[in-house]
């Protein structure tokens, strides 16, 4: 009996195909020579359905909470199709084998489609985490039932629900803030999430501290040493007890610092003490998408978005394993393809050292099955490179494969050196460092690794305590405090894959929750995440790095603490960790999703947010509508009881309502010009002198409007129509 495979998107089903033997191929699926068929998803061809579904069509402060009876799917846009195909294919088959990606989403979108159906089949679970022949081949024989992964499925539906009911609902109350305050139009919508919130809180967070960070000044001393076996810089270290120190014990004192540079220059020295440490810098691991997102932002500047589409296109072309991996860790049993993979490595240019010197014999601390979650590493399969790749293809490859291949080589072994000298009753201290064994770092930077050396790369000479040594000049180096460094795509990811590492010390258990659950989103979700926060112009893109807007400022500053609170989407990610492992409940879970909506809305209510234009008459917000009737946007204060019981209209000048008016007279008579609005060009206006009788000609006088102004030296002595 043939079967019916379901794969998460076209690529994946054409190396399924592939493997099983191609026969017909058609535009919804594959017949393979075996007599199996292949179709496939497009991603998500179902998705929860608007508010709109549910009954809830204002956008109104009444209508919220908004919590739907019952969950709706609809087909996406341009999906409807290929949804069609698949529900008439698994009617003629009794087996369907469900060839989503192996995570929670690739879970959930197969599962949807077979519930969507009622499908009463056997359903088996194909789990890929390779598109090469030899890995497709090997799930293809261990294949499990469906009926495994419930949980799993479950957990993705929560999350989806609960994304629903908090952005939905919180996005309708924060733009009818927006709307109401006339900081956004009647079109505009101001969009809030779990994850999108308190990413974008952490950028709008940083840029706040280098706006209101202060340089502070201090001083440095440096002083070169002389010996018979070399000479070696040292800096001067200020006793604790020291005057002139700052309260973080760095040198300010001008007079001081000049008196110590004077004072010891050209005197001799005697050493204190000597130490030397030998230490190994270990192998750093492969690539998990994050790290490669922050390694490629480094190197080239790429997005995180753009990095993880290369890497999603070289796993297509079965070039490198699955992408969205959030280990860094291999499984042992794939140990046994070292030595075929850095054969094929070896014949790439830009490799061919790292992987020719390799050991394919060693084994080192990234083979450890136990550290392995539900996806490895991300690695090269094997597969030879094909002549066809892109510049930006081979580089994300290039940064795979080179990590791939370090974990053949040893570790870097080296010394560390210190120096304490004294001077003239002060004391002066030398760092160094020597390379032993370079290990890895012949083939890849140090720097590549963000691990940050507080060493010195000097060498320093062998010198034993209590010998005589000459401070040979010493100078004075004036700095100055730095602020933080704006994130760019790279950093931000690390930083959503760490936010435990930016809540204060004293928030243990909040730490250990976010530490645990690896920060916010996931690695599939974190470069969407940042091409939201873009696209909905709540950050933008300066050279390589990332600022927030003062429209992303606003929605920060409107937020309820809830939603910018990472802990919240941190207890998010745990639970649904537990519903995935059979341990809590999809529907308790989504109870209190339910029972918090109350208290979100009252937050909203509560905050507090100044006009963006307020009239000049009655200090009520000035607000942005448009008019049917004209098919124009336009401003207006609608307190009516201010104004005679009607609309107060503001012309617009560069896109904001003139709140200021100005008195214009007619060149001739000096008579009040009035501007209004030519009956016979919608949305064009003219100025007017009607004080005819002063005008030699007994004719009204107009003129051209620009910016809310006339322009005086055109005159058009035209009737009025």
């Amino acid at each position: 009996m043939s079967r019916l495979f379901i794969a998460e998107k076209p690529s994946l089903g054409r190396a399924i195909a592939d493997v099983l033997g191609v026969g017909e191929r058609t535009n919804t699926h594959i017949v393979c020579q075996n007599g199996d068929i292949v179709t496939w998803c497009f991603g998500h061809l179902l998705e929860l359905a608007k508010p709109e579904a549910y009954g809830f069509a204002g956008w109104t402060r009444e209508s919220l909470p908004m919590i739907p009876d019952s969950w709706k799917l609809e087909p996406r846009d341009r999906v409807k199709q290929q949804l069609s195909a698949i529900e008439k294919l698994m009617k003629k088959h009794s087996t369907v084998v469900h060839a989503g990606d192996p995570d929670r989403e690739g879970q959930l979108l197969v599962d949807e489609v077979l519930d969507r159906a009622n499908y009463a089949g056997r359903v088996q679970r194909l789990l890929l985490s390779a598109l090469d022949e030899k890995s497709v081949r090997k799930a293809l024989d261990s294949m499990k039932p469906n009926s495994e992964f419930k949980s799993l499925m479950e957990s993705a539906r929560a999350r989806g629900r609960a994304d629903w009911l908090v952005g939905m609902n919180g996005t309708r109350a924060m733009t009818l803030l927006g709307r109401k305050s006339g900081h956004i139009d009647f079109q505009e919508v101001l969009s809030v999430g779990r994850v999108q919130t308190p990413t974008l809180a952490l950028v709008v967070e940083r840029d706040r501290q280098i706006e209101e960070f202060q340089a502070k000044p201090y001083l440095v001393l440096r002083a070169d040493f002389v010996h018979p076996s070399g000479s070696f810089k040292a800096a001067f270290v200020p006793e604790k007890d020291c005057d002139g120190l700052d309260e973080e014990g760095r040198l300010i004192d001008s007079k001081l610092a000049a008196a110590i540079v004077k004072k010891v220059s050209g005197k001799s020295a005697r050493v204190m003490s000597v130490s030397k440490e030998r230490k190994a810098k270990s192998v750093p691991l492969p690539h998990c998408l994050s790290s490669l997102q922050k390694a490629m932002s480094a190197k080239l500047g790429m997005t995180a978005q753009m990095t993880l589409n290369i890497a999603q296109t070289l796993y297509e072309k079965k070039l490198t394993t699955y992408p969205r991996s959030d280990c860094r860790y291999l499984p042992e049993e794939q140990f046994s393809q070292a030595a075929s993979i850095l054969t094929v490595l070896g014949q790439v240019p830009e490799l061919s050292q790292a992987a020719i010197n390799a050991d394919s014999s060693l084994v080192g601390q990234v083979w450890d099955t136990s550290k392995v979650t539900a996806h490895h590493a991300i690695i090269p399969t094997g597969e030879p490179l094909p002549d066809d790749l892109t510049t930006v293809e081979k580089a994300v490859f290039n940064v795979i494969a080179l990590a791939y291949c370090l974990q053949f080589h040893p570790a870097c072994e080296y010394e560390t050196q210190k120096i304490k000298a004294e001077v003239e009753d002060s004391i002066w201290e030398a760092k160094g460092r020597v390379i032993l064994k370079a290990g890895w770092t012949a083939y890849a930077s140090e720097s590549d690794e963000d691990k940050k050396e507080t060493d010195d790369s000097q060498a320093l000479p062998n010198v034993t305590e209590g010998e005589d040594l000459l401070c040979q000049q010493a100078e004075l180096l004036e700095k100055k405090t730095s602020p933080p460094k704006r994130f760019t795509e790279g950093t931000l990811i690390e930083a959503m894959a760490n936010i435990h590492r930016f809540l204060s010390p004293e928030e243990t258990d909040a730490k250990a929750i976010l530490k645990d659950v690896e920060g916010l989103g996931t690695e599939a979700t974190r470069a969407g995440i940042i091409e939201t926060l873009k696209q909905r112009g709540y950050i933008e893109a300066a050279k390589k790095t990332l600022i927030s807007t003062s429209l992303g400022r606003m929605v920060i500053s409107l937020a309820p603490q809830l939603l910018k609170d990472p802990l919240t989407t941190a207890r998010w990610e745990s639970r649904l960790t537990g519903i995935a492992e059979g341990k809590d409940s999809e529907s308790e879970f989504l109870r209190e999703q339910v029972e918090l909506l109350p208290a979100l809305m009252e937050a909203f209510d509560s905050a507090q947010i100044a006009p963006k234009f307020v009239c000049p008459e009655c200090g009520e917000p000035i607000l942005k509508r448009f008019s049917k009737k004209t098919n124009q946007w336009f401003w207006a204060c609608h307190n009516k009881a201010a104004h005679n019981d009607k609309l107060k209209f503001f012309p617009e000048v560069n896109g904001q309502p003139l709140l200021e008016k100005k008195e214009f007279r007619c060149p001739e008579c000096n008579g009040v010009l009035v501007r209004f609005q030519a009956k016979d060009k919608p949305g064009e206006f003219l100025w007017g002198c009607f004080n005819r009788e002063a005008h030699a000609d007994n004719k009204a006088r107009y003129y051209k409007d620009s910016a809310c102004e006339p322009v005086l030296k055109s005159n058009k002595n035209q009737k009025k129509k």
